[in-house]
């Protein structure tokens, strides 16, 4: 759009600057600088340790970083980037410096002292964005790899970034775009040499387009549990077992565990990586019968997250015979994808007649863990899916899509029933640019800058 470039080009004046590295004490930190005079700044800073020196983008050069005094305050490692071939498409200079948050601090303060400004959050991701480095949806998957906490959820973002979802919407505003010109061709120059087009030609089209909106609002689903990980809730009644067995998951002591019945009495959730997906583990109230106020309202909460839950694992005690709770919950959840966990299989079991397929375990002797484990690592692949489909995990992206697809489908509508053309393409139109809002060809920079807010400072 022009008023982006128009403020892209005001902004490569400003020289920003930041340290990109998390805080706290590490082997080396990150003081980055961008903007079209990012080395006159960087110079006025940085002494080489060369007797003749020259800056050449790309290089790194060895050499120290002064104060406004001219003092040494560390020796540091310094990397040019020309742009337009670099992160954010201006000048790029980044200072590699030993990982202190007092040494980072004292090189950033002398950095604004000769000329650069502080950025502001994912200002550097931004100017990317406003110089055509990455499109939108790229920038978001930039924080997207930052906060993924697992195999799949870092590969979805990986193929994000590469632009895989901006070809696919690309594949589909094309399409659009042709029925526009098409429409507004036959609406503008009715008594010309040029084609008519037909209602079936733009039928034809807009059910391409849709089937391939419609392809990418299948996979929010899928994208949501890569994303947030398979949601895993134990149900069963009181002093079953099913916070021991979420610590044992866990791997540490997150849930109080005693033998007084009704000691949940709130849910609990851990997140765990099994196998290189993520899972969002929930302990539960026990169900039971209920005077005391307090754990009434845990069960509510239980019967909400049994709702919202992708999968149960329904606990069974097996040392006792199941009552009339164990056996109302095992036909409740019948139809429900679910694992039955026969628990405490260290003590003496009482027969019963349960699932075939149930798990029988013991979250002191860890006996049968490692099976449950796998069973949740192959659930949670199921629900994802192929590990090279590509997932739509953005909420602003699921919803865009959704608009879209609806002006898609109310255009279709218009084409059977025969409207004016100029009627079938304000709704062809808003399609367009609806999907254009996800690459931020069409996009404001009100929600440009809602979602580079996001960043931390320094990216």
């Amino acid at each position: 759009m022009v008023y982006e470039k128009e403020e892209s080009q005001v902004w490569s004046q400003e020289v920003i600057a930041a340290i990109s590295t998390p805080p706290g004490e590490g082997g080396i930190a990150i003081v980055r600088l961008s903007g079209d005079k990012a080395w006159d700044v960087a110079g006025r800073v940085f002494r080489s340790r060369r007797h003749s020196f020259a800056p050449r983008p790309w290089r790194v050069f060895l050499g120290d970083i002064l104060d406004g005094r001219g003092e040494r305050i560390d020796e540091c490692l310094c990397t040019y980037f020309k742009g337009p071939k670099s992160f954010t498409g201006e000048d790029v200079v980044e200072f590699g410096i030993h990982g202190g948050a007092f040494v980072a601090g004292r090189v950033l303060e002398s950095v604004l002292g000769h000329g650069a400004r502080l950025a502001a959050p994912g200002e550097f991701t931004k100017r990317a964005f406003l110089n055509g480095r990455l499109d939108l949806s790229q920038a978001e998957a930039v924080i997207d790899i930052i906060r993924s906490n697992s195999d799949i959820a870092l590969r979805n973002a990986g193929r994000h970034l590469q632009g895989q979802l901006s070809g696919e919407i690309g594949e589909a505003r094309s399409l659009l775009l042709s029925i526009m010109a098409q429409i507004e061709a036959s609406i503008d120059f009715p008594e010309h040499d040029v084609p008519s087009v037909t209602y079936g030609e733009i039928s034809h089209a807009l059910n391409k387009t849709a089937a391939q909106v419609a392809g990418l609002i299948d996979t929010t689903r899928a994208g949501r549990v890569a994303r947030e990980g398979l949601k895993v809730v134990l149900v069963g009644r009181p002093n079953v077992g099913k916070s021991s067995l979420l610590n044992r998951l866990a791997g540490r002591d997150r849930a109080i565990v005693a033998d007084i019945a009704g000691t949940t009495r709130d849910t609990v959730e851990v997140e765990l990586n099994i196998e290189g997906v993520l899972i969002s583990l929930v302990d539960t109230a026990g169900l039971r019968e209920s005077i005391d106020v307090i754990e009434c309202l845990g069960i509510a909460r239980t019967q909400a997250a049994i709702e919202q839950a992708d999968l149960l694992l329904v606990l069974i005690d097996g040392t006792v015979e199941p009552n009339k709770e164990d056996m109302t919950l095992l036909q409740s959840t019948a139809k429900r994808r679910r694992i039955v966990l026969v628990t405490k299989e260290d003590l003496p079991q009482h027969g019963q007649l349960l699932p075939t397929d149930a798990i029988y375990i013991s979250a002191l002797t860890s006996r049968g863990i490692p099976e449950l484990r796998a069973r949740l690592a192959a659930v949670a692949r199921a629900s994802i899916g192929p590990e090279n489909s590509l997932l739509v995990t953005n909420l602003r992206h699921a919803s865009l899509l959704h608009d879209a697809l609806q002006k898609i489908e109310s255009a279709s509508s218009s084409v059977t029933e025969h409207w004016d053309l100029d009627v079938i393409a304000i709704d062809v139109r808003a399609a367009y640019e609806r999907l254009g809002e996800i690459r931020g060809d069409t996009v404001s920079m009100d929600v440009a800058n809602q979602i580079f807010s996001q960043f931390c400072i320094g990216k």
